[in-house]
């Protein structure tokens, strides 16, 4: 029983985490966008590999998520 009460915890924190994740990468893919066509600046290529290991973190995140989500059916 409270092995389950704690996956559904960290179940909820993954969500929280790959939220958060997301929306920080739209937030930086803006700056990109600014970047690219106000500034005309090359900056925005830290950014797009800074985007990309958030989005990496997030998947794999989702894919923790369906793991603990799986234990938890399973129990």
């Amino acid at each position: 029983m409270d092995s389950d009460k704690a996956l559904e915890g960290k179940a909820a924190d993954y969500k929280r985490f790959t939220m958060t994740l997301l929306i920080l990468s739209g937030y930086l893919y803006i700056g990109v966008l600014i970047s690219m066509f106000e500034y005309h600046s090359t900056a925005y290529y830290y950014l797009f590999g800074l985007i990309a290991v958030l989005l990496i973190a997030a998947f794999i995140f989702v894919r923790k998520l369906q793991h603990i989500q799986k234990d938890l059916s399973e129990s």
